[in-house]
């Protein structure tokens, strides 16, 4: 021990000169080897504290992170080791204004956020019972004709943030009629869509798939009638420019039935004097053993008096 001191204190002077030295000489090297600069990390934008039963809305995916620090700082992290978050604590339904707060290593100085403020909007979870259509594809083999389909779910419900379940219009599902003689039951995924038909993000339909069995009659044959209305008016009247929408139908039945229907009759209707525009939605008759796609039709038709044979 003697030995160390008396070591230290001979030529101590220079030892601590030497010291000083040094020390100057490495703040000098890591100043140099190792300077401050300035960088960025693009970091994702992550939500903290959202509020039970809402959903955090986001224009905004990355925030670019601008730090100093001494260059091996920059080499020895990447932006994994950053996290930038919008706290939402306390804030409820509508748009807020958040200041986006970035966690970052030791030996780092933040000197700038963009954006510096991020839009949250904050939206209510809500769910919403619709019920299902079914749309086809495809058409059934030449001799067949599809009875009936029958949906083991008649409603589902739509769930997601307010302002978009808002949106949905519709919820379908598509079942695929290619080539088919005989019936059969398929599962087919629920779409939710807009007005425009555009399908409407950021919702779930519950369940997502339901199960439709369809019922096909086969040996039947297929036929494109006219449909005329059976329409009669008083007497001195009379109807005139008379249409039918649709003007004709397809009807599908045994091939004997079929091959004696010639025309579609709507059932009789006495159209009352006194307006000058008759329209009405009128029942067809369907002969027994036949099938239509649709059992209705529009009529339209013109009342006018009869001119009058002068002598």
């Amino acid at each position: 021990m003697m030995r160390l001191i008396d070591l230290f204190r001979h030529n101590a002077l220079k030892k601590i000169i030497a010291l000083v030295a040094a020390f100057c000489m490495w703040l000098f090297v890591m100043m140099e080897q190792d300077p401050e600069i300035e960088d960025t990390y693009t970091v994702p934008l992550t939500m903290s504290n959202v509020p039970y039963e809402f959903v955090a809305l986001c224009d905004v995916k990355t925030v670019a992170v601008d730090a100093r620090a001494p260059r091996s700082n920059f080499v020895k992290y990447d932006s994994n080791a950053f996290r930038v978050y919008a706290n939402l604590e306390g804030l409820g339904e509508g748009e807020h204004e958040i200041i986006p707060r970035v966690v970052m290593p030791q030996g780092f100085e933040l000197t700038e956020t963009k954006p510096d403020v991020v839009k949250v909007k904050l939206d209510p979870l809500i769910e919403q019972q619709m019920p299902v259509e079914l749309r086809t594809t495809g058409t059934t083999s030449q001799d067949a004709v599809v009875r009936d389909m029958i949906k083991s779910m008649e409603v589902v419900t739509v769930v997601g943030p307010k302002s978009f379940v808002e949106q949905t219009d519709k919820v379908f599902g598509t079942v695929n009629l290619s080539g088919n003689s005989s019936s059969f039951e398929t599962q087919i995924p629920m779409n939710a869509v807009d007005e425009k038909g555009n399908v409407v993000p950021r919702v779930r339909v519950v369940p997502s798939v339901i199960t439709v069995s369809v019922d096909i009659d086969s040996g039947l044959k297929k036929r494109i009638v006219p449909i005329v209305p059976e329409l009669s008016v008083a007497d001195g009247w009379e109807l005139t420019k008379i249409t039918v929408e649709p003007a004709q139908m397809e009807i599908v039945g045994a091939e004997p039935v079929i091959n004696s229907i010639i025309t579609l009759k709507t059932v009789p209707f006495t159209v009352q004097t006194g307006q000058r525009v008759f329209k009405s939605t009128l029942k067809l008759l369907v002969p027994d053993g036949v099938s239509v796609k649709a059992d209705e039709v529009t009529v339209t038709a013109e009342v006018v008096r009869k001119a009058v044979m002068r002598e």
